[in-house]
């Protein structure tokens, strides 16, 4: 009995790690759309990860397990990276750097209530009232903040305030318009991930780094084609690249915390730890960005509503 309480309090642990080391890089992220744009440090974090995850597998001498994952798997796998990343994790990135994070936290982490749609209509899986309750809290967060939350008057984003704190209402549109976009991403990649698996897709180790694989592919024309792009790739200071490569390996780290956390505890508990994001961020925030970030009552009422729906969502 001992030896289990202990399995499950390290499994805990590690569940409050992993959601602990998702905060910090949606903070880190914030620190680096300051700086240089969101395609910068979602494009370096996504090479960071792709790097992270090779050497994970290099060093569980699982770097040649590839040729026993079923093809339909390996797809699973890929377009489940050129979702989450390539095109999730650059709009979070964006919707970050148009209202800070947040706002924007309120947003990406309806991902859940995504799967979960398409979980109904693709796995034909079952909703209950509770979960239903759930989905309605969790979408009453970013619409309370969405039409409650006050703004600037002003022609721009940076007009009289902070880029991502002080912004406009067109700005909160449009940084809402990329964080749903982002949820809607990242919640069905989850499904893909999900079909891997289902289709003997190896380690989640080996998944990450094919679908980390996929998604530096898709996003590498971005800098070798785009004159933009590329300059400012190749002519930031290494401070810049630096927040990026911190940016893909936080995100890295507390995906794998995840994976280990889910071999000593059970789903339901990493899954109700995942959702302390927003807490995490909101104490982040305040504690290293409270100037850069919106702290108003609609905020935290906002991520109050999101939180509570989450939780009921998965209790049920």
């Amino acid at each position: 009995m001992a030896i289990c309480d202990n399995v499950s309090v390290l499994g805990t642990l590690l569940g409050i790690s992993s959601a602990f080391f998702f905060a910090v890089n949606s903070i880190i992220t914030r620190r680096g759309v300051l700086r240089v744009s969101s395609n910068y440090i979602a494009v370096g974090s996504i090479f960071t990860g792709t790097f992270f995850f090779l050497l994970l597998l290099a060093l569980t001498g699982n770097l040649f397990s590839f040729a026993q994952i079923p093809w339909k798997a390996l797809l699973f796998w890929i377009l489940s990276g050129i979702i989450h990343f390539a095109l999730g994790r650059t709009w979070a990135y964006r919707s970050i750097q148009f209202i800070g994070s947040n706002r924007s936290n309120v947003v990406t982490s309806l991902n859940p209530m995504v799967t979960i749609v398409l979980a109904l209509l693709i796995l034909h899986e079952e909703v209950n009232e509770l979960m239903s309750l759930g989905i309605l809290f969790s979408l009453a967060g970013p619409l309370v903040m969405l039409l409650k939350e006050k703004t600037l008057t002003g022609p721009n984003s940076l007009s009289g305030g902070i880029q991502g704190k002080d912004v406009n209402r067109f700005t909160v549109y449009k940084g809402f318009f990329y964080g749903a976009g982002a949820a809607v991403f990242w919640g069905s990649s989850a499904i893909f991930i999900k079909l891997a698996m289902k289709e003997g897709g190896g380690s989640p180790i080996a998944g990450s780094f094919l679908a980390y694989l996929a998604a530096s592919v898709v996003v590498a024309p971005s800098i070798i084609m785009n004159p933009k792009n590329r300059r400012e790739f190749f002519s930031e200071k290494t401070d810049s690249m630096m927040l990026a490569i911190t940016c893909g390996l936080t995100s890295g780290l507390a995906q794998l915390l995840r994976y280990v956390a889910l071999g000593y505890t059970s789903a339901i508990i990493v899954s109700l730890l995942n959702r302390t994001v927003p807490i995490w961020v909101l104490i982040l925030s305040f504690m290293f960005m409270r100037r850069y970030e919106s702290f108003s009552r609609w905020v935290l009422i906002g991520n109050g509503l999101l939180v509570i729906g989450t939780l009921l969502v998965v209790i049920s």
